[in-house]
């Protein structure tokens, strides 16, 4: 006997934690790997991205609740994430 649960809609703090996160996650890795490999070209990048996109969101998402531990807080700004 299956139950159909589904998931309550994220609420919008909960997205724009999602979305910081991606930021944070993506801009962080992709500066350091741009000076390891200047030369690269799109696909490849994509390619690194995809190999170690699920250990660059984990550690973004630490990273946020750090800051959020210390007293930060992440705002979106209006309409930035009703746009995704």
């Amino acid at each position: 006997m299956a139950q159909n649960t589904e998931k309550p809609a994220p609420t919008p703090e909960e997205m724009a934690r999602k979305k910081a996160a991606k930021v944070i996650g993506y801009h962080g890795w992709l500066a350091d790997w741009r000076r390891a490999n200047p030369e690269a070209d799109v696909e490849s990048r994509k390619a690194a991205w995809n190999e170690v996109k699920n250990l660059k969101l984990r550690d973004a998402r630490r990273t946020l609740k750090r800051l959020e531990k210390t007293g930060f807080v992440v705002t979106p700004m209006p309409g930035s994430i009703a746009a995704e």
